[in-house]
């Protein structure tokens, strides 16, 4: 497995010319992710990787009008693995949770009058 930091570079390369990008992390049981948006990627992406999870791939999305289309890449250590393309794809069946997600992490601001 490469350094967290050449994972979420590679991230954070992918989100230039996207709307949101994701790094999958998947544990036992559960996935978490760590958005593109976000201020300390790299410290998050430690910290779960730490808490026993292992980041899977990318998940990328992109927004055109108030449509969100979804694509998915593994990381090159598992890009022949036939699981963890399907893993990705089936995270893309949540979508619309992810997204949400992504905004939950962003700081709140007030409404303007």
């Amino acid at each position: 497995m490469r350094k967290t930091s050449d994972l979420v570079n590679e991230m954070l390369a992918e989100a230039k010319d996207a709307w949101l990008v994701a790094i999958a992390v998947g544990f036992e049981s559960e996935t978490k992710f760590i958005f593109s948006s976000r201020r300390y990627p790299l410290e998050e992406l430690d910290q779960l990787v730490r808490a026993g999870g292992f980041p899977v791939g990318l998940l990328r999305f992109e927004k055109e009008n108030s449509a969100v289309q979804g694509s998915y890449r593994p990381f090159q250590e598992y890009e022949t693995e036939d699981w963890a393309k399907e893993y990705l794809a089936g995270l893309l069946e949540k979508t619309a949770e992810i997204i949400e997600l992504s905004q939950e992490q962003m700081p709140r601001f007030p409404k303007a009058y």
